[in-house]
């Protein structure tokens, strides 16, 4: 499946990535609207952005008490606003904390832009790749170990 790839290095935290997403979904600008989320550690100059892995099996469709989750036939996992009652428990089961409750408490996850992901297109770093790939991906705590390793600042 094709999946959203990061390059931690190459992220410069300008956010574009949030407003580009926020703006082609929901029609504004505005980072509690995105799907995609950068978080900043500003102690050593890490971002990174933080998006849907589409897993499979997916530990948030499962964690959903009223089926409100489900899968499309192009693999991403798309929420019924209708059956969603706005719980959180698909919140609280994603391993990668990608999945954030919008301002009207329905979940909001990635679809990837059926298939032409706005981020991906618009980062003007590169730090985003969309490809196809079946391993693992990384965890934005052991990015930022890997990087702090790199650079010399942790052992």
């Amino acid at each position: 499946m094709k999946r959203i790839h990061i390059d931690a290095e190459k992220c410069s935290g300008c956010r574009f990535c949030e407003m580009i997403c926020s703006f082609r979904h929901e029609g504004k600008f505005g980072t509690g609207l995105s799907r995609i989320t950068v978080i900043k550690e500003d102690k050593h100059g890490f971002d990174y952005p933080i998006v849907c892995h589409q897993c499979d099996p997916c530990a948030s469709i499962t964690a959903c008490p009223t089926s409100a989750l489900t899968r499309t036939v192009l693999g991403t996992i798309r929420v019924n606003q209708d059956a969603c009652t706005g719980c959180g428990s698909c919140i609280g089961a994603c391993p990668f904390e990608a999945l954030k409750l919008a301002h009207s408490s329905r979940p909001l996850v990635c679809d990837l832009c059926e298939g032409e992901p706005a981020c991906v297109k618009r980062c003007p770093t590169d730090a985003l790749t969309f490809t196809e790939s079946d391993s693992d991906v990384d965890r934005s705590e052991d990015v930022s170990k890997k990087l702090l390793r790199r650079w010399g600042i942790i052992d």
